[in-house]
């Protein structure tokens, strides 16, 4: 399934794009209105014949990444503030996102090219973020690449305390667990009420390993093993809230078995528990994505895992990353929003907010050069 997204300034507008793009059988999966205004709609084309998927499948990553930037508008962000005019939100310091050397850096565009391919991102992804650099009169490089990344990718922060609750989602071993535990913590740090519901009844081991994050973070843990019981958990949490203050914050996170998109049972079951949370109590599903992965495979799992809903990711593992050109090539294909990265194993400050700045701080961290492996 391939999907599309358009950015228009109204409905209507999408609208139109859609159907002249797509045509009379396009079906929406998401539409979002952007804060300071305009629409953006993800759709995709359903009842396409086996020949159609078989043509899909031989795509190569280029010809998919081609698609998509010819037909992807993009909005234009704000210049980077002076160091002086820089609010808390723009502040490096605030942000942690860079060392010092870092920020000293002058925009050159070699050097930009060579940490984008030591990062193995594909050709095409690099020359559209190197003419967005280039597209800004900044004198440093990070904040030319920070202009660049907004300019390109979406980026939108879990807030501490969720309206409504947040179910993880992800394939074997991507960390959805620990980010749950890390997402309650930092709930916990700033006095917000959290509990988790864990509906892993697959993985050995899953209810003792969530039961002792809520022993060690002092909060409620659920497990339950059926959809009725999680709906009933719910169901009665949406009941006490509604009779609670209203500014009360409260924060509750899913935790769900992992899934493979590309096995129709697994899928089909993630779906749905996704069905009933958002029933239940308007859940929101999460990708929980590991860096570091094949940069086709990562596409066609964020885009897999969009037709669901999904809209926001939390990238884990950066810290053990040796490459994150999956991780932005898996956000250009599916158009997922940064929600939060994941580069520390531990709880405390364990997810940091996924902000331009900060992803560029970690493109253009000076890595070791990987030895040489003598295959002869």
């Amino acid at each position: 399934m391939r999907l599309r997204t358009f950015i228009a300034t109204s409905m209507l507008d999408a609208m139109e794009q859609v159907r002249a793009a797509l045509g009379d059988d396009a079906i929406i999966v998401s539409s979002v209105e952007g804060e300071n205004g305009g629409f953006e709609v993800t759709a995709t084309v359903d009842g396409r014949s086996s020949a159609d998927e078989s043509n899909e499948a031989n795509l190569s990553l280029e010809d998919i990444l081609r698609d998509r930037l010819t037909n992807t508008s993009r909005r234009t962000p704000q210049k980077p503030a002076h160091p002086a005019e820089r609010t808390d939100d723009q502040d490096p310091r605030m942000q942690a996102a860079s060392p010092d050397p870092v920020e000293a850096m002058a925009f050159d565009e070699d050097l930009l090219m060579g940490a984008l391919k030591k990062h193995s991102l594909p050709p095409l992804l690099i020359d559209a973020i190197l003419a967005d650099a280039n597209d800004v009169d900044m004198e440093r490089l990070v904040d030319c690449l920070s202009y660049a990344l907004e300019k390109r990718f979406n980026f939108d922060a879990l807030p501490i305390a969720p309206r409504h609750p947040i179910l993880l989602a992800g394939l074997p071993g991507a960390g959805k667990t620990v980010s749950a535990a890390k997402l309650a913590a930092r709930a916990v740090v700033e006095g917000v009420r959290a509990e988790m519901i864990s509906t892993d009844a697959e993985r050995t081991g899953a209810a003792a390993q969530s039961a002792a994050y809520g022993t060690l973070l002092r909060m409620n843990v659920e497990h339950v093993e059926t959809l009725d019981a999680m709906g009933l958990i719910l169901d009665r949490r949406t009941d006490r809230l509604s009779d609670e203050a209203a500014d009360r914050r409260e924060a509750c996170f899913i935790d769900t078995p992992a899934t493979n998109p590309f096995n129709p049972q697994s899928f089909q079951t993630l779906k749905q528990q996704i069905d009933a949370a958002q029933h239940f109590a308007a859940a929101e599903p999460v990708l929980v994505l590991a860096a570091g992965g094949d940069a086709r495979n990562m596409a066609e799992t964020a885009e897999a895992f969009a037709t669901l809903g999904v809209r926001r990711m939390i990238v884990t593992q950066v810290d053990v990353a040796r490459r994150l050109g999956g991780v932005l090539t898996a956000a250009e294909v599916s158009n997922l929003a940064f929600a939060q990265i994941s580069h520390t194993p531990y709880l405390a400050r364990g997810l940091v907010a996924a902000t331009p700045r900060r992803l560029a701080g970690f493109l253009l961290t000076d890595q070791q050069e990987l030895p040489r492996l003598d295959l002869d």
